[in-house]
């Protein structure tokens, strides 16, 4: 192929980089002719050639290190004397790590131990926000990245001295790795206080640094990058821990005290398939909820892990009904933490017999997956509009049209669970109930939002990371 065939070949395809430098015989100097198609080169062209070239030379990425589970624990695990020890002056929601640390404190004093944190002087955060002990004493000075103030770090070293010898069991701090906190890390580094140190990385470190010193351990928010970070601070990799952030629905939501109870009370967290209808003591014939009982039997018989919650009001004088019915649905297959009454956990800190509150009755939606309406008669359905306000796969009484004036008909199920509309009775049999719980575990794993969620809730709810935080605040640091 002739020189201005290819380069007009290049050019047509405009996917290929040509440089071609080609000798003119012609010429006894300067015979060179330089030719270069698509100048403009896109980086998102580029980088998948550099990651195929790195893969030729058999550069493959640096596995993670084996993240340390805490070897010696204490097994006498009284309360604890905590110190938190943070720059922060303010602790705006907007900001991430002041939400962690915020989020911590209710988790340890939810636990019973007794929390103090040191912030700086002048602060207008109050022990009431806070939900703990407050000390204003830490110094407020300009922070210079790499720049130790060694007047504050003096007062810093007596701080320390003065409030943590003999005064508390262990100190946690939060992000003294920036470079803009070496005043801070190199007084703890130098105090000498002999009590066990817990240092989060709630940011990413950026540079090198020594945080090297006895009695501590350094935390990690990922398990992927705990080695790199070891490495960056100048520790041993024995010293270094991993303990995400908390992602939990009950913080980030606000939730309400019942709403909490019911939630810790069955663990729903590690539910698969939940359900919460909101519905009358006097009606549960006319929702259905034989029908709904049935198509739950069937899905824990499927396998998996089941809550229907009936938040039922009118429930102060049916308590005795109520309890039959609870016992004659443990006899058909569900028990009384998979059919939940919530007039029954009515006590005298929860008065919920008569009703339990709207935002209680929204939170619990929010959480479950499943609605089942088999309802046998209807005007306008806020059941139903509530459950897709929170995105819940709804299945339908078929035999019930009105329920479908609100759906897109290609987004539910539909069953014909019988109404006071319909004429026959055939498709209601135990295997035709089989068939619709598949459908429903079916519909329910194929929604991977859903399943995200549920993995999250499970392994990142404040109970899950105490318990993670619990094996370090107790292992023997003091060695």
């Amino acid at each position: 192929m002739k020189l201005q065939e290819i380069i007009k070949k290049a050019e047509e395809l405009k996917s290929y980089f040509l440089t071609l430098s080609v000798r003119d015989k012609t010429k006894t100097e300067n015979d060179l002719q330089h030719y270069v198609i698509q100048e403009d080169w896109n980086i998102d062209d580029i980088i998948p050639s550099l990651d195929a070239c790195v893969r030729s030379m058999n550069i493959k990425p640096e596995k993670p290190v084996d993240v340390i589970k805490p070897p010696k624990i204490i097994e006498d695990k009284k309360s604890l004397k905590i110190a938190i020890i943070s720059h922060f002056n303010s602790m705006p929601q907007s900001y991430s790590p002041a939400r962690a640390v915020r989020n911590q404190i209710k988790m340890l004093v939810e636990h019973g131990h007794d929390v103090t944190i040191f912030l700086q002087e002048g602060s207008k955060l109050t022990e009431e926000e806070l939900g703990c002990k407050t000390l204003k004493v830490i110094p407020k000075f300009k922070r210079e990245k790499m720049v130790v103030n060694e007047e504050v770090k003096r007062r810093l070293i007596d701080l320390f001295r003065e409030h943590f010898t003999n005064d508390y069991d262990i100190a946690i701090t939060h992000d003294f790795f920036l470079q803009d906190t070496v005043t801070f890390s190199e007084a703890i580094r130098e105090c000498g206080v002999d009590i066990p140190w817990l240092h989060f990385a709630r940011s990413g470190v950026a540079h090198n640094m020594d945080f090297s010193m006895p009695n501590a351990r350094f935390v990690y928010l990922n398990y992927t990058d705990a080695g790199k970070f070891g490495r960056a601070i100048k520790v041993k990799l024995e010293q270094v821990r991993t303990i995400p952030n908390e992602k939990d629905p009950q913080f980030m939501f606000n939730w309400h005290p019942v709403t909490k109870m019911i939630v810790d009370k069955f663990q729903l967290w590690n539910r698969d398939i939940i359900m919460t209808y909101p519905i009358c003591s006097t009606r549960f014939d006319a929702k259905g909820i034989d029908s709904v009982i049935k198509v739950f039997i069937e899905l824990k018989r499927l396998g998996n892990k089941v809550a229907l919650i009936i938040a039922n009001s009118n429930g102060r004088k049916r308590g005795d009904d109520l309890r039959r019915k609870q016992e004659m649905v443990k006899e058909m297959g569900l028990n009384k933490n998979e059919f939940i009454l919530t007039s029954l956990l009515a006590n005298e800190k929860y008065q919920i017999q008569s009703e339990v509150p709207n935002q209680v009755c929204a939170e619990l939606m929010q959480m479950s997956n499943l609605m089942i309406m088999a309802t046998i008669a209807e005007v306008s359905s806020n059941i139903l509009l509530e459950a897709s306000m929170t995105k819940q796969l709804l299945v339908l009484n078929s035999d019930l049209p009105c329920l479908f004036d609100a759906v897109d008909k290609k987004a539910v199920l539909k069953y014909p669970f019988t109404s006071g509309q319909s004429l026959h009775y055939t498709g209601r049999d135990n295997e035709s109930i089989n068939r619709l719980a598949k459908q429903i575990v079916g519909e329910l794993k194929s929604n991977k939002a859903d399943l995200q969620f549920r993995h999250v809730w499970r392994n990142y709810n404040a109970n899950a990371i105490y318990r993670m935080l619990e094996s370090v605040l107790y292992e023997n640091i003091k060695e």
